[in-house]
């Protein structure tokens, strides 16, 4: 039997939690759409070992951001309530709600009615980035960034998850399933309302697109003097890469005390004159390579130094970034989605005439092409709005305005997709986003809904 299904369905439209046998919703708030969505790289990833030793096949907490039009990321722990032989069972898996991330530290929560008309601006873009550069991947905290449509930018640091389950007195035991679901029952009576958190880094950028933002991963850039930096999408058709002003762990100095970049400090602007990048994607293996989807359908490619992603320091690169590709498949049709594989070896894209490409990306100097080793024509009935691939560097979902999820396989693209989800969604598909351990993909709609599906296959 196929692992694809749907998990959980959460909507922000009704008071009440209503359940059925493979799907549950939940609410927080009232309805609104709900643009983007991203699973943490940061999970609690720490299992109690007297946990891991009774059930070898506990997983811990996911981490989920969701944005939504009411101007609010709300964060979620998405947990298995129970696993048998290392598979999800559809009806048990928890959605609960654990922070309310406010984007500005004059917000309030509950808003009060003369804020409804800022919050309503909403943040059509998020991103998050696991602040640390070793090899441990439990390790670093969670760095999380928004930008509003008027090009206020909100960040937020959050610690590295406890241990899993959480450790809360020396009473705690491994508890047999009736226990459990006794306990369950209990905690769910009592659950605290989420709590509101207050951004830590507050930017107001002008001349931003308002919809076009990515934080770059310290463990791409390396330790760096300028801190974590965001690629940030202009009107003029450029892109800024903009110091966040929090610093990055220095595995050698044992401490974070170094001096960084103030916030705010404008390292380098790429590609003014240009069509308006509706898009990023970032190189997952070379430091300062990233893709750029535009209005106009064309894609850009650039990549610093000799164009082989940069082999020397990462603070001498800013300002030797260049054009490298100009793919122009989808001219005239706006690219909405993109993404590289995990492994680096293709970037995938799609556009408003529902077509997807498949280019092969594992070289990027400036006299070699940039092959395209797949078309998809008429993947979707309308405009392609987002794209993630799982870890497996195999499989990629997309989601589209014609309310569909889709499946596909990069080794047998042209046989259709793998699968497509009954969404349930009733409006566009805003967003999908994969788990980092490829079991789950999410989707968000214009519906206010939040769906979580199964990817195992």
């Amino acid at each position: 039997m196929s692992g694809y299904r749907t998990l959980h369905r959460h909507t922000e439209c009704q008071d009440n939690a209503v359940s059925s046998d493979n799907e549950s919703s939940v609410t927080v708030s009232t309805s609104c759409p709900v643009f983007a969505v991203t699973f943490s790289p940061c999970q609690q990833t720490h299992v109690n070992t007297r946990s891991a030793a009774a059930n070898p096949n506990v997983k811990p907490p996911t981490r989920l951001l969701a944005s939504s039009a009411d101007g609010l990321i709300r964060s979620y722990k998405i947990t298995d309530k129970s696993i048998k032989a290392d598979v999800l069972d559809a009806a048990a898996l928890s959605m609960e709600l654990e922070h309310i991330m406010l984007t500005s530290s004059d917000a309030l929560y509950p808003p009060s009615s003369n804020e409804e008309s800022v919050l309503g601006l909403g943040c059509p873009a998020i991103s998050v980035a696991r602040n640390y550069v070793g090899e441990d991947p439990s390790a670093g905290d969670e760095v999380a960034a928004s930008i509003r449509l008027d090009g206020h930018i909100a960040i937020w640091k959050r610690g590295e998850q406890p241990s899993y389950p959480d450790h809360t007195d020396s009473k705690a035991e491994i508890q047999t399933d009736t226990e459990a679901d006794t306990d369950t029952e209990a905690n769910t009576q009592k659950d605290e309302a989420p709590i509101a958190v207050k951004p830590d880094v507050e930017l107001d950028i002008k001349g931003t697109t308002g919809t076009t933002m990515v934080l770059l991963s310290p463990k791409s850039t390396g330790f760096s003097r300028h801190g974590i930096v965001m690629m940030v999408g202009m009107l003029d058709g450029s892109v800024s890469f903009i110091c966040t002003g929090i610093g990055i762990p220095d595995s050698r100095k044992c401490n974070d005390a170094s001096k960084f970049s103030e916030k705010g400090t404008v390292l380098d602007n790429i590609g003014s004159g240009n069509s308006i990048a509706l898009s990023l994607a970032v190189h997952p293996l070379h430091h300062l390579t990233f893709a750029v989807g535009r209005k106009d359908g064309t894609i850009d490619i650039y990549s610093a130094g000799n164009g082989n992603g940069g082999n020397g320091s990462g603070d001498d690169l800013y300002g030797q970034v260049r054009r490298c590709h100009h793919l122009t498949q989808h001219a005239g049709n706006p690219v909405r989605a993109l993404s590289f594989t995990p492994d680096g070896s293709l970037l995938i894209s799609g556009c408003d005439d529902g077509h997807i490409y498949i280019h092969d990306t594992s070289s990027f100097r400036q006299n070699d092409s940039i092959r395209m080793v797949a078309a998809i024509h008429n993947a979707h009935k309308g405009y392609i709005l987002s794209v993630d691939v799982l870890p497996d560097s195999k499989r990629f979902v997309t989601s589209s305005v014609d309310k569909t999820v889709k499946v596909w396989n990069v080794g047998t693209p042209n046989n259709g997709p793998v699968h497509t989800f009954d969404t349930g969604h009733e409006n566009m598909i805003w967003d999908v986003s994969c788990s980092t351990d490829g079991r789950r993909c999410v989707s968000c709609s214009d519906d206010g809904f939040v769906q979580v599906y199964s990817c195992e296959e």
